[in-house]
């Protein structure tokens, strides 16, 4: 299997703070995130100046050269650098940095003007697919043609809920487009599953995952908190993926047994063994075999089928091991 990409996704969690974004970006190192993306944009991107956040927005603005510390800041410590971006102003000067992928936000999913802007850019390209339909997932992968697209499914409504997760749409997407998956999770960070959903993603094919971070949900309580790890959980998060890709591939359709398996197999199941003795030349019948484990373990299974009807060639003595070379 791939190896996943786990960003650890600090969204607007920064809260305008520079400092606060330095210190993101050592938290997720250390605890083992291969990327980090920020919500980045003027708030002018986002909404009018009579929207109800529009004063929250306008709070979060930091400069860009400052992103363009913490991108570098970023690349010193070998952390991928993603950005959600809102508007043709920001993306036009993030994109001459050095930074990763660029995230279309769920809300931009039809905002065509501004993903042309992305074609041909050599980012990996996010798709941020949480409640848009597979129409419009369709139309900005026609779009996006030829560029590295992810589509990133799951929704931002916090604390997601049980009902709210469909893993099955990740095979329904991959199939019909045969392009990269991520899920971006956003069960409530309280619930102990909110640890280990994300590897349940990763089974069902997704080979990026999003993952809120902050630093101490409960005392700090950061813009995105509620579905945010705490560093100890999200180094939980990372190692449970990790695990979980040393599986074989879950895709594979082709049954196959496992080299331990198959070890397993000629040490569990029953061996066809001789119920009583018997003389060589003698054709065996049901009545002449018998199943049970014994001390000889064979080196292959053989069906019932295969020895019934069969002429022994040597004599057998009762609870004998019935090999495929003794028969005729």
């Amino acid at each position: 299997m791939k190896k996943t990409k786990i960003i650890a996704e600090i969204a607007q969690g920064y809260e305008g703070n520079y400092g606060l974004c330095e210190k993101f970006v050592k938290v997720a190192k250390n605890c083992g995130a291969d990327g980090i993306k920020f919500q980045i944009f003027e708030a002018e991107e986002i909404c009018t100046p009579t929207y109800e956040y529009y004063d929250f927005f306008k709070s979060l603005y930091i400069e860009p050269y400052r992103w363009i510390h913490i991108i570098n800041l970023c690349k010193k410590n070998n952390l991928s650098f993603y950005a959600d971006i809102f508007g043709i102003k920001t993306l036009e000067w993030i994109l001459k940095t050095d930074i990763a992928g660029i995230k279309i936000h769920g809300t931009d999913i039809r905002n065509y003007s501004l993903i042309e802007k992305l074609k041909g850019c050599n980012k990996e390209i996010l798709i941020g697919a949480g409640g848009s339909t597979l129409e419009e997932i369709k139309t900005v992968l026609e779009i996006l043609n030829g560029s590295k697209t992810i589509v990133m499914l799951g929704f931002q409504s916090e604390p997601n809920i049980p009902s709210d997760i469909q893993l099955n749409k990740i095979s329904i997407v991959k199939n019909k487009w045969n392009t990269e998956i991520g899920y971006a999770d956003h069960l409530d960070a309280n619930d102990p599953l909110s640890v280990y959903f994300p590897s349940m993603a990763v089974l069902f094919g997704a080979t990026y995952i999003e993952k809120h971070l902050t630093l101490e949900r409960n005392i700090l309580q950061l813009e995105d908190h509620i579905s945010a790890l705490n560093p100890d959980q999200f180094i939980q998060m990372v190692q449970a993926i990790r695990k979980v890709e040393e599986f074989p591939d879950p895709e594979n359709e082709d049954f196959i047994l496992t080299e331990r398996e198959k070890e397993y197999r000629i040490k569990s199941k029953k061996a066809i063994l001789a119920a009583h003795d018997l003389k060589k030349g003698h054709v065996l019948s049901s009545e002449d075999i018998v199943l049970l484990r014994t001390h000889e373990k064979p080196t292959e299974i053989l069906n019932i089928d295969e020895v019934v009807g069969k002429k022994i060639n040597c004599d057998l003595k009762k609870f004998s091991l019935i090999k495929k070379e003794y028969l005729s």
